[in-house]
């Protein structure tokens, strides 16, 4: 009965360690951040030892503290970059043209609310089962009008023809992995489905309002005023201004792809002007209020509780109540990987541009999330898992090797109490 009573003891210490750990993990308080000290020179070294671990052929990192650029970071293996050069930031357009659509918003143009086919002329949604006046500007905007296109643009080489709007949104060409057809398969606003074809709709619905083409616009009502001065979403606007090189995931070069779907994935920018935009999400601006700015943030679209999307950005923060983080993310066109991100309450932010690796970028990114605010996403999970794992085989030694003592201990003191 004594030896049963060990053995229970010591399987239920085993039990309780185990789910200390397991909660440890899932809530994040044993996750250990990829630098402990908290200056954006400890993080900038940091990403340095990811960077030697890991293919990248070029690099721009800008940090934000308190509002303002901190620090830059620059890595290249060949033609040296600086926040001067322009990469491709592939779905970052996204959160961009946001800020174009919102515009219309404010100036009276454009209904968040409005079916968006009423609005367009040129092209219009292709019926299905479902009522295509649900799908509104806000359903767009926070990819949740039930298109189910899953695109994906991977452009059109220097050579290659590109399509019009209307025909990439009929069927668009420069996609692998989808059939590229802009066509409500769910009910509008009841989930969360990422869509590109839902940003090229928006681009069309900017030029039919404006009546002028989508780069003219955007240059006009969001470039300039913020002063981006060298931003584009058409590389042959920007002839003077030195491309970073494409890397691809073996190590060659290629010649950067041009695009239809320039909303959704066209963007060129570099790490300067980038940050004008993450600045203009947490001070007075003049292209958007700060009310809309707050829109933007407010979740729209959730999983399981959590909201994910806004008016635009992406949302970080997982509902943690201490911070507001925003932002975006590209990637893809072997093999192109940026990431912004902003919190709009301590008005911190990072910025990372780079070519050769599909996902560093986006990782690193995730690893500033946990190191600011503690909120930790698969990256950060999936790096401690090896130090987690280690400390759980070190607790059940120590439990083992204790229970072991304590038994023969109390097995000494009853044989020595026996014997008198």
């Amino acid at each position: 009965m004594r030896t049963f009573k060990h053995i229970a003891f010591i399987f239920l210490t085993i039990l309780i360690w185990t789910a200390f750990i397991g909660y440890g993990f899932m809530d994040g308080f044993l996750l250990r951040p990829i630098t402990s000290e908290k200056t954006s020179e400890a993080f900038i070294e940091a990403t340095k030892e990811k960077i030697d671990n890991e293919f990248v052929g070029n690099f721009a990192m800008t940090l934000i503290e308190n509002g303002k650029v901190s620090k830059n970071f620059f890595y290249s293996i060949d033609k040296p970059v600086n926040e001067n050069v322009l990469f491709p930031v592939a779905s970052i357009s996204k959160w961009v043209t946001s800020f174009g659509v919102l515009k219309l918003v404010e100036q009276g143009k454009l209904n968040l609310d409005k079916p968006v086919d009423d609005y367009l002329t040129r092209w219009h949604l292709p019926e299905s089962e479902f009522d295509n006046k649900n799908v509104t500007v806000r359903k767009l905007l926070s990819h949740s009008s039930g298109l189910v296109d899953d695109l994906g643009y991977d452009g059109f080489t220097p050579n290659e023809t590109v399509q019009t709007i209307e025909e990439s949104l009929t069927k668009a060409s420069d996609t692998e992995y989808s059939y590229g057809i802009a066509k409500v398969g769910y009910e509008p606003g009841s989930k969360y489905m990422y869509s590109g074809a839902g940003y090229t709709i928006l681009q069309l619905l900017i030029e039919e309002i404006s009546g002028q083409s989508f780069q003219a616009y955007m240059t006009q009502e969001v470039f300039e005023p913020l002063k981006m001065e060298n931003s584009t979403f058409i590389l042959s606007e920007k002839p003077n201004i030195q491309l970073a090189q494409i890397y691809k995931n073996d190590g060659t070069t290629r010649d950067m792809n041009k695009f239809t779907a320039l909303a959704a994935a066209s963007l060129l920018t570099t790490s300067a002007d980038l940050s004008k935009f993450l600045q203009a999400n947490i001070s007075n601006n003049t292209v958007l209020s700060k009310e809309t700015i707050k829109k933007m943030s407010t979740p729209e679209t959730f999983i399981n509780n959590i909201g994910v999307y806004g008016l635009g950005p992406h949302l970080y923060s997982q509902n943690d109540q201490n911070s507001n983080i925003i932002g975006h993310d590209g990637s893809g066109n072997n093999a192109i990987n940026t990431a912004a991100r902003i919190d709009l309450e301590s008005k911190s932010g990072i910025i990372i541009l780079e070519t050769g690796n599909y996902d560093i970028a986006s990782g690193i990114a995730d690893e500033w999330i946990f190191w600011k605010a503690g909120i930790a996403d698969y990256v950060v999970m999936q790096r401690n898992k090896s130090y987690l794992l280690t400390l759980l085989i070190m607790g059940y030694i120590i439990i083992v090797l204790s229970s072991i003592f304590i038994i023969q201990k109390k097995n000494k003191q009853r044989i020595t109490a026996a014997n008198n």
